[in-house]
C-alpha cells in the first residue's frame, strides 16, 4: 500500500481541499443510520479524488534499434550504388534493413538488393516516396531509433514534409548519408532558353540557350533553335562539362505569340540517358507594329519620314502617287504629305475625318500642296487641322511719299521743272485719303515744298503748293534726302517712300549716299527711287542709290514722260528677296503636351513655311517668330477620340535641308507620332516569370510601379486539355506569386488580369511549355539538400555525421502514467447504487 501511493499522482491537485467538506455532510445526514453516512461519506470522497484526476507512475525502458534505409529508385546511378555498398558504415547483426522506391520494404540481404541481384519490382523503382517510406516507420512499435538514410532526397510521389511534425515526436533520428561528391551523371540537358516575355513585331530580340553537361567529358552533338515548330537555326556543337549559354539573334514575326525552342541531340546516345530534358522552350507575346498610311504628293517626298517611323518600329504603307489611296480603316496614323486636294475624292476625305474622330491620328506637312489657301477649304480636312488653311485677312496699307524735285537752274530746260511739278500733282491724285504727300525742292539745301501731311487735309491745297517751286540755283542732293528722312521716320504708314527726280551732277561721296539709303532701307523700312532727266546727271550713283535704297532707277531723255514714270513708281511694290535667301527658325512653346519630354531646345534653320492661323482651342508647339505675327511651324490638338498634328513645312529638302541632317531629327517624329497613336491599356512596367521549382510549376509577377499595393491579380490557364483560375498570393510589395496547376508535359497559354480600384486590366497572355513530366524519375545532377536538412533538423539528427558515436541507440527509461479517473468514477457509481439496494431493501424502513 505504501509503495502504491508513493508512485500516485494528482493532475488536478487543487480538487483535493474539497474533502473539508465531509464534516457538512454528515451534519446534514444526522438522524440517519451510521451505514447510510457511511456509504455516502464514500461516494463523496470518490467523486472528489476523480476529480483531482489521479495518474499511477510507473516508468518502462524502450530498447533502441539502428535502421537503414537504400533508396533503389532509377534516380540512383549505379556509381551511387556501388557507394552505398563499400561505404564504411553497413549494416550490423540486429539493425532493420529497408530498401525503398515507389514502396518500402524491409529486406534481410540488403547487400544484393543493393547490387542489383534482386528484382527491384516490387518496390516500383520507377518513382520515389519518401512519404511510403517513413509512414511504415512510425507504424513501428514506440521506441528509440536511428535512421540512416541512403538516397538523393528528391521524391516524386508523396510529400514527405507533411511527416515532419509526427517524427519530431516519434524519437526517430534521420541521418541521411551521402556521398563525398555528386556520382557523374551521362546526361546532357537543355536547362532553359532565356528571351524577352513580350515584344513587337519585326523587333530584333536575343534568344539565350543554356545547355548543361552532367558528364565528366565534352558531348559533341546538334543543336536546333525552331521558331514555332520551324527550324531557325542548327548547329553542330562540342559541349564540355559545365553549363554554357549559346546566343542567337532573331526578329519576332507579326503573330500574337510566337515559341522559340532549342533541342539537343547527342551523336552519342550512352553519353544522354535521360532525353526527355533535352529541350526547353520560350514564349514571347508579340505587339502588333503600329501602321501608319504615308500618302506623298511627289515621288520621293516622303522617303526621310518613311525611313524614320520604320526605324521607330512603325509598319509604313505608301502607295506611289498617281495610285488609288488605301481606306485609312486599320492604320493608327494618316499622313498628307504635301499632297494636293484633287487627288481624293469627297468621300475618302470624309473617311479620314471619321477614322481620326474614332480615335486614330492624322499629320499634315508639307509645303503648297498641303497648305496653299484654298486647297482643302470646305472640305472634313479643313475642319481636322489644328490650323487655318485660308489666306489671312490681308490688311490695307497706307502709304507715305515725298517727291524730291531737283529745282536747279538746269532745270528750266525743256521744261524739265514744269513736267515734274506736274508729275507730283499726278501723284497727288492718285494718293488716297489716308495716304501722306510731301514735296522737297532741292538745290545746294532742301526746300519743303509742302509739308509731309495726310492727302485728305491737303487735297484742296496741293497743286497751288507745288507750282511754288522755282528753277535757280546748284545741285546738292544729300540734305534734301536727310530732310525726307527726317520727315518719313516719324510718320507711321505701312510703306513709306522718296522719288527723287534730278538732271545733274551732284556733290558729295558716293558711300555717304549709299550708307544714308541702306540705313533708311534696313532701319526704317523707307525704301528711294531714283528718275534720272536728260544726258547730265550722275547715273552709276543714282542707279546705285535706287539699288541700296530697294527701289527703283528710271532713266527718260523727255520731260513729257515723267508724270508717268513717277506714277509708275508708286503704283509697282519692289520685289521681295527670294524666300531661300531667309532662315526662320523655330522655338518651343512652354507647356507643349506633344513636346513633353522631348530634351532638345533649339531647332535647326528653315528656309521657308507656308503661314497658317492656329484655331481656336488648338494648341502651338513650336512657332516662329516674326515681327508682325508669330506663325506656327508645329501645332496640334485632339479631335473627337483622336489627334491631329500640322507642320507647316516640307520634309524633303525643300526648305527643310537643315532639318534633314539634325541629329535629333528621328528622336522628334517619335515624339509626334508616339503622341499621335492611339494610346493602348496603360500597363504598368512589369515582368513575368515562369520556371519549375521543386516539381512545381511556379508563377512569379514583379511589378515595377509604386501605388499598385492594393492590386489582385488573377490567372487563367489553359492547354492540354486543362484548364484552371485562381489569385496570385502578394508576398512583397511589388512581386506576386502562384503555382500552376500544370501536371502533364504540353504547351499552356495563361492570362494574367488586374483588378485595382473597380477596373479591370488585362495583361499580354504568356506561354509555358513543359517539356516533361516533373515527377518524372530522373537522374539529377544534384542532391535535394534542403530537403535532406529538413528531416536532420526536425529529428535531431544532421548529414553525414562526423562521430560514429551520433548515430547508437540506447535504451531509453521513460516514465509512464496511468490514468484512474475512470476507476474511481467506476466504482463511486456502483457504490452509489449499492447503497441504494441496501437501504431500500436490506435495512428496516425507519432508516
Amino acid at each position: 500500500m505504501k509503495d502504491f501511493l508513493s508512485h500516485l499522482y494528482f493532475n488536478q491537485p487543487s480538487y483535493l481541499p474539497l474533502l473539508l467538506l465531509l464534516p457538512l455532510l454528515w451534519l446534514r445526514l444526522r438522524g440517519r443510520s451510521l451505514a447510510v453516512i457511511l456509504w455516502r461519506s464514500v461516494v463523496f470522497l470518490l467523486l472528489v479524488l476523480a476529480l483531482a484526476d489521479p495518474l499511477q507512475v510507473g516508468e518502462q525502458g524502450r530498447a533502441g534499434e539502428r535502421i537503414f534505409a537504400f533508396d533503389l529508385s532509377r534516380s540512383i546511378p549505379e556509381q551511387m550504388r556501388n557507394w552505398m555498398a563499400k561505404q564504411g558504415l553497413p549494416p550490423q547483426p540486429g539493425d532493420r534493413t529497408f530498401v525503398f522506391a515507389g514502396e518500402p520494404k524491409e529486406v534481410a540481404n540488403w547487400d544484393r538488393w543493393v547490387r542489383g541481384e534482386m528484382s527491384a519490382a516490387a518496390i516500383e523503382p520507377g518513382q520515389t516516396n519518401l512519404e511510403a517510406l517513413f509512414s511504415a516507420l512510425l507504424s513501428l512499435p514506440p521506441a528509440p531509433r536511428s535512421l540512416l538514410l541512403f538516397t538523393d532526397g528528391w521524391e516524386t510521389q508523396g510529400n514527405v514534409e507533411r511527416l515532419l511534425p509526427s517524427l519530431a515526436l516519434s524519437g526517430l533520428k534521420v541521418f541521411p548519408l551521402l556521398p563525398p561528391d555528386r556520382p557523374v551523371v551521362a546526361n546532357v540537358a537543355v536547362k532553359r532558353v532565356v528571351a524577352p516575355h513580350q515584344g513587337t513585331s519585326g523587333e530584333g530580340i536575343s534568344l539565350k540557350v543554356m545547355v548543361e553537361n552532367q558528364n565528366s567529358e565534352a558531348v559533341a552533338g546538334n543543336l536546333v533553335l525552331r521558331r514555332d515548330g520551324q527550324p531557325l537555326r542548327s548547329e553542330t556543337v562540342k559541349i564540355d562539362p559545365g553549363t554554357h549559354i549559346f546566343t542567337y539573334q532573331t526578329a519576332l514575326p507579326d503573330v500574337p505569340m510566337v515559341s522559340f525552342q532549342a533541342n539537343f541531340t547527342p551523336r552519342n546516345p550512352e553519353s544522354d540517358r535521360f532525353s526527355q530534358d533535352n529541350q526547353a522552350t520560350a514564349w514571347v507575346a508579340v505587339r502588333t507594329k503600329a501602321k501608319v498610311l504615308l500618302l506623298n504628293g511627289h515621288s520621293g517626298e516622303g522617303r526621310y519620314l518613311e525611313e524614320i517611323l520604320k526605324r521607330r518600329g512603325f509598319e509604313v504603307t505608301s502607295p506611289a502617287p498617281g495610285f488609288t489611296p488605301p481606306a485609312p480603316t486599320g492604320y493608327q496614323a494618316v499622313v498628307f504629305n504635301n499632297v494636293e486636294r484633287e487627288r481624293f475624292s469627297a468621300g475618302y476625305l470624309a473617311g479620314i475625318e471619321r477614322h481620326v474622330a474614332e480615335g486614330n491620328g492624322f499629320l499634315m506637312l508639307g509645303a503648297e500642296g498641303s497648305f496653299a489657301p484654298g486647297g482643302y477649304q470646305k472640305t472634313p480636312i479643313e475642319s481636322l487641322l489644328p490650323v487655318e488653311l485660308r489666306e489671312p485677312a490681308k490688311e490695307e496699307k497706307n502709304r507715305a511719299v515725298i517727291l524730291v524735285i531737283d529745282k536747279s537752274g538746269s532745270m528750266r530746260e525743256e521744261g524739265r521743272l514744269l513736267y515734274a511739278k506736274e508729275a507730283a500733282k499726278t501723284v497727288a491724285g492718285q494718293l488716297k485719303d489716308n495716304d501722306f504727300l510731301g514735296v522737297l525742292g532741292f538745290d545746294v539745301e532742301p526746300f519743303v515744298v509742302v509739308p509731309l501731311s495726310a492727302m485728305e487735309k491737303i487735297r484742296g491745297t496741293v497743286s497751288a503748293q507745288i507750282d511754288r517751286l522755282k528753277a535757280q540755283g546748284k545741285t546738292y542732293l544729300y540734305p534734301a534726302i536727310v530732310e525726307a528722312k527726317r520727315q518719313l521716320e516719324r510718320q507711321k504708314a505701312g510703306r513709306k517712300h522718296v522719288i527723287i527726280l534730278s538732271d545733274g551732277e551732284t556733290g558729295g561721296s558716293g558711300s555717304d549716299y549709299i550708307d544714308l539709303v541702306s540705313g533708311m532701307k534696313d532701319g526704317l523700312k523707307i525704301t528711294v527711287s531714283t528718275v534720272a532727266i536728260g544726258d547730265q546727271p550722275n547715273i552709276p550713283l543714282l542707279k546705285r542709290i535706287a539699288q541700296y535704297g530697294g527701289g527703283f532707277f528710271h532713266h527718260t531723255y523727255d520731260p513729257t514722260t515723267l508724270p508717268q514714270i513717277v506714277l509708275q513708281q508708286i503704283k509697282e511694290k519692289p520685289a521681295e528677296e527670294p524666300l531661300a535667301e531667309k532662315d526662320f527658325t523655330a522655338l518651343p512653346v512652354k507647356g507643349s503636351e506633344l513636346l513633353a519630354g522631348f530634351a532638345e531646345r533649339s531647332y535647326p534653320p528653315l528656309k521657308g513655311f507656308i503661314k497658317t492661323e492656329i484655331k481656336r482651342g488648338a494648341r502651338v508647339d513650336l512657332v516662329i517668330p516674326q515681327e508682325e505675327n508669330s506663325s506656327p511651324l508645329l501645332a496640334s490638338w485632339n479631335y473627337g477620340k483622336g489627334k491631329a498634328v500640322a507642320f507647316t513645312t516640307d520634309l524633303h529638302g525643300r526648305w527643310s535641308k537643315e532639318w534633314i541632317g539634325w541629329g535629333a531629327l528621328e528622336r522628334f517624329w517619335g515624339q509626334v507620332f508616339d503622341w499621335l497613336r492611339p494610346p493602348g491599356e496603360p500597363l504598368p512596367p512589369h515582368e513575368v516569370r515562369i520556371n519549375l521549382t521543386d516539381g512545381q510549376v511556379v508563377l512569379d509577377l514583379y511589378l515595377y510601379a509604386e501605388g499598385r499595393d492594393a492590386a489582385l491579380f488573377r490567372y487563367s490557364l489553359s492547354g492540354k486539355g486543362a484548364s484552371g483560375e485562381g489569385v496570385l498570393n502578394r508576398l512583397a510589395p511589388g512581386h506576386y506569386q502562384t503555382a500552376l496547376p500544370i501536371a502533364a508535359p504540353g504547351d499552356y497559354r495563361i492570362g494574367l488580369i488586374e483588378e485595382f480600384r473597380g477596373q479591370r486590366l488585362s495583361y499580354p497572355t504568356v506561354g509555358y511549355t513543359l517539356s516533361f513530366d516533373p515527377k518524372a524519375e530522373m537522374i539529377r545532377h544534384e542532391f535535394n539538400t534542403p530537403l535532406l536538412e529538413k528531416l536532420a533538423r526536425s529529428t535531431g539528427g544532421e548529414i553525414n555525421p562526423k562521430k560514429d558515436e551520433s548515430l547508437k541507440v540506447e535504451e531509453k527509461i521513460t516514465p509512464t502514467f496511468k490514468p484512474l479517473r475512470s476507476h474511481l468514477l467506476l466504482a463511486a457509481l456502483v457504490v452509489f447504487l449499492a447503497e441504494i439496494i441496501f437501504r431500500r431493501f436490506l435495512l428496516p424502513a425507519t432508516i
